[in-house]
Order: C-alpha cells, then sequence, then structure tokens
C-alpha cells in the first residue's frame, strides 16, 4: 500500500503510529474532514498527503498501480485540488478559489481533496475565511490536508477544527540535517561562546560569530538547482509561451525564498535553544550544581572559571530576549542581528561590571 512504502518513515515510532492510524482511517471509512500534517519538510508531507489522498479514494486502499493512484499522485485526478502560496502569503483569493472547488459535486467517485501546502503562510483574512469552511464543509465527502512545517504559526481556531499528525522527519528535506545531536553547529556555537566570554574587551566576536553562524546556514541549505532546472527546461519544452515560463521561474524562486527563511529560521532555533542550555548551566553552576547535574559537563570548568559571580537577574533577562526573539523570528528580516544581539547580551553577562 502507497502510505506502507515509505522507508524514512520506519525508523520512528511516531510515524509508525500515524501511519497505523491513517491505514486504520482509511480501511474503516472512519475519516475526518480535515488534518494538519506537519513536520521539518515539505516536500515530504506532501509525498505522505498525497499517498494519503490516492488511498482515500482507491478501491484497494492505495494500491499504487490504478488511475486513481497514478493520476493522484501526479496531482491531475479530478477530484483533487493541491494548493500553495502565491508569494509570500495564501491569500484569500486562494482560499476562495478551493471554496469554489470543493462545492461543486465530485466529478468521480469518492472523496473531494484539497492539499494546502506552507498553510502558516494563510494571511488572517485567509485563515478566517478557511475557518468557517471546516467549521461547514459542504458535505461529508470534503476532506482538508494542511501542510505547515511550523505548527505554532497555524491560527489556534483552524488547529483546532483539525486531527493533527506530527511527523518526524528530521534531518531529511532541503537542506542537510540540522540538529545539536550532530554537533556540527554545536561546535561552532561552543568555541563561539567560550571566545567572546573570554575576551572581556574584543566585541567584534559577537558579530563574528553571527556571521558564521548565517554562513554556516546559508552553506548547508540546498535549493534543489538541479532538479528546477529540468523543470523549467521540461516546461521550455512544451511549447510553453515566454510569459508562462517566467512565471514558473517566478514561482520557483519565491519557494526557494521561502523555504531558504524557514530553514534559516529552523537553524537560529537550534542556536537559541543552545544558548539557554549554556545559560541554564551558568545559573546552575552559580548555584553550586555539580558537573554531572548540568547540561553540558563539559564546560563546567569553563564555567567556574568566568562565573564567579553572577548577576541572575541579568542571566533570567537574556532568557527572555532569547524567547521573543524566538516568537518574531518569522517577521525578522534581519535575523543575523538578532543573533548578534544576543551574543553581545550573552558577552555582557560574562563581563564584571
Amino acid at each position: 500500500m502507497l502510505l506502507d512504502d515509505f522507508a524514512y518513515l520506519s525508523d520512528s515510532s511516531k510515524n509508525r503510529s500515524n501511519l497505523k492510524i491513517l491505514n486504520y482511517s482509511i480501511d474503516s471509512g472512519s475519516l475526518s474532514h480535515a488534518y494538519i500534517f506537519c513536520g521539518y519538510s515539505m516536500d515530504l508531507l506532501f509525498n505522505i498527503a498525497i499517498s494519503f489522498a490516492a488511498s482515500v479514494n482507491c478501491e484497494n486502499n492505495g494500491c499504487g498501480l490504478c488511475n486513481v493512484c497514478k493520476n493522484t499522485k501526479k496531482g491531475v485526478y479530478e477530484n483533487i485540488i493541491i494548493l500553495e502560496p502565491e508569494g509570500n502569503n495564501i491569500t484569500i483569493d486562494r482560499v476562495t478559489e478551493l471554496q469554489r472547488f470543493m462545492s461543486i459535486s465530485a466529478y468521480s467517485a469518492g472523496y473531494k481533496i484539497c492539499i494546502m501546502k506552507e498553510a502558516d503562510l494563510l494571511n488572517r483574512e485567509a485563515a478566517n475565511r478557511l475557518l468557517k469552511t471546516l467549521e461547514d464543509p459542504p458535505d461529508d465527502r470534503s476532506i482538508f490536508v494542511l501542510l505547515t512545517e511550523d505548527l505554532p504559526s497555524i491560527l489556534p481556531t483552524v488547529a483546532s477544527r483539525c486531527i493533527i499528525f506530527e511527523w518526524d522527519l528530521k534531518g531529511s528535506g532541503n537542506g542537510k540535517a540540522l540538529s545539536m545531536d550532530d554537533g556540527r553547529l554545536k561546535e561552532i556555537i561552543d568555541k563561539g561562546i567560550k571566545d567572546i566570554l573570554a575576551d572581556n574587551n574584543d566585541y567584534r566576536g559577537c558579530l563574528n560569530l553571527a556571521f558564521q553562524v548565517m554562513d554556516f546556514l546559508k552553506d548547508n541549505f540546498d535549493a534543489g538547482d538541479d532538479a528546477h532546472r529540468d523543470q523549467v527546461e521540461m516546461y521550455k519544452n512544451t511549447g510553453a509561451a515566454k510569459s508562462e515560463i517566467k512565471k514558473l521561474e517566478d514561482a520557483i524562486k519565491a519557494k526557494n525564498k521561502r523555504k531558504m527563511n524557514k530553514f534559516t529560521n529552523l537553524g537560529i532555533n537550534i542556536v537559541f535553544d543552545i544558548i539557554t542550555a549554556w545559560l541554564e548551566d551558568i545559573l546552575a553552576v552559580s548555584r553550586g550544581a555539580s558537573r554531572e547535574a548540568i547540561n553540558m559537563p563539559g564546560n563546567f570548568d569553563f564555567i567556574v572559571k568566568n562565573f564567579r559571580q553572577l548577576d541572575s537577574a541579568r542571566a533570567f533577562g537574556l532568557m527572555d530576549i532569547i524567547e521573543k526573539n524566538r516568537k518574531y523570528l518569522k517577521y525578522s528580516i534581519y535575523p543575523g542581528l538578532s543573533l548578534d544581539n544576543i551574543f553581545l547580551q550573552l558577552k555582557l553577562l560574562g563581563s564584571p561590571d
């Protein structure tokens, strides 16, 4: 079955549980009218969603061989609509489009299914319009599948109308794997923090560390340029007009920019996690915690040497600054400046008054 064909899902108990629930829902016919699939790769989320849609309408629950499965996987089945942002948002016009599609009687037997990519980019007006549709769906043969890499950005009232499936997709999709576990980004941050805390006079290290982080994220992002060039060339070979080719190229550029922004935000959130772990350890050691009791025992001697006295209020204040920056990260045009400011505040934490 299609939903059992994803090798990259098999290693996670969360993913196996999700697949078991979805397969049971399809087999028993106990389908919800609205789902949210969230995880760290939009491409992989879409693969899961399109296979789910095919399995719902397939007479054999996702055989992968019939016309329903084949056409749905291609995104050309008449009972499915796929929406994604144009530019930086999903506007009310796009939601109106899906409402019209979903309100028309199904062309073939089965369910009308809407898959919405990057649902976190719904502007407020569009989200409220979608909410009304989720509250009062056209009929009991309509299914909405919203995809997002940023679940907290979904309007809470929209999320509350959906069954949420969180997928463990870390290390998959665009960009090389980013996590604290692989040590690459953590190594940069740990060394940089030690450098800026050890030198009481040179504040340039704060800016240099911010540049290092941004360069690391840029170098580790894979825009998939080869695949996009192939896509444009194939479109040209169909005889498409120059204006249509230009529209496709602009759409690809906008999509890559969104992906890069999300990838960068993921990386900076990991940096925030590392800095917060440092702050927790500094506070713990200043209050007498042992080496074994802190997050990063290898930093114990450094903390003891550099933080004989600590302004706890300043440390807690920096944690608050980090959380505020985390909330507004997606709206920041210059995330590197946000990092530079936080590194500067961290340096002041270790500097004598």
